[in-house]
């Protein structure tokens, strides 16, 4: 009666895919309420106060090939998380957020932050619900390739990679739910790389104010057998800032900070 559900009993599917590698996911909903106060009455209403806001946040450990990398634009997705016999699920879910970190020692993360505009309900297990998972790949420190300024002749030590997307949900009078949701181009893209130094140095400080350039900056996550895990990118991509810092107990590191643009 109060046992608890264990990790190995919980099982999240998105995008007709079920998830493997997961660290963390999070299925939320809040409501924004008001109290009216009406004269000559002691008592208050409560109101809604705006639309229900439902999310659903993913941490997991970069496996395989990312099906949810593929709704950065206007397509939508489904999903579920099971246990004990029920399905909580959703439809009608936009891609908000997704970033990638990748360390020396450590196997790539996966953040992805998604918002739902349909109900979120519960209702018993369908197969049909039911996807299948990916073959699992484990990328190592050798598998992972960067294609930046200063990475051919100097160790990239870890990155961090992100694309935003920008949403507007469109809501009419007497619907629970948004009548649309339009995707407002472009996606965001950001990267901070960190380098540990051979022989590079930082750009002069001024270069972005005169010579902003359109570059292509890629990272190659494979696996130790040299399949294909996934293939990340920055189009348009400008160098923003650099840090170049040094100390008595470590090496020389220098540290990029990319930001770019894209469909």
């Amino acid at each position: 009666m109060f046992g608890s559900r264990l990790n190995d009993e919980v099982n999240v599917n998105i995008a007709g895919s079920a998830l493997s590698g997961i660290s963390s996911v999070d299925f939320s909903y809040s409501n924004s309420a008001n109290t009216v106060k009406p004269l000559g009455s002691r008592k208050g209403l409560t109101t809604v106060g705006g639309a229900t806001e439902q999310k659903v946040s993913i941490s997991r450990h970069l496996i395989y090939n990312d099906p949810i990398l593929d709704f950065t634009g206007s397509s939508s997705m489904t999903g579920n998380i099971r246990y004990a016999g029920v399905s909580y699920r959703f439809s009608d879910a936009y891609l908000n957020s997704y970033s990638v970190n990748c360390a020396v020692g450590s196997v790539p993360k996966v953040n992805a932050s998604i918002s739902v505009f349909n109900e979120m309900i519960s209702s018993s297990e369908n197969p049909s619900e039911f996807g299948s998972t990916g073959e699992i790949y484990i990328p190592s420190q050798g598998s992972i390739s960067i294609t930046c300024d200063n990475s051919t002749t100097n160790r990239v030590i870890g990155f961090d990679y992100s694309i935003t997307s920008s949403r507007k949900p469109n809501f009419s009078i007497g619907s629970e739910t948004p009548v649309s949701v339009e995707f407002i181009p472009p996606l965001e893209y950001s990267a901070q790389v960190q380098i540990e130094v051979d022989e590079a140095f930082p750009q002069g400080s001024f270069n972005f104010l005169t010579s902003r350039q359109n570059k292509t900056v890629s990272f190659d996550i494979d696996g130790r057998d040299g399949t294909d895990i996934q293939a990340l990118s920055i189009p348009n991509a400008t160098l923003v800032s650099e840090s170049l810092s040094a100390s008595d107990n470590g090496s020389t590191i220098l540290n990029l900070n990319y930001i770019g643009h894209g469909f």
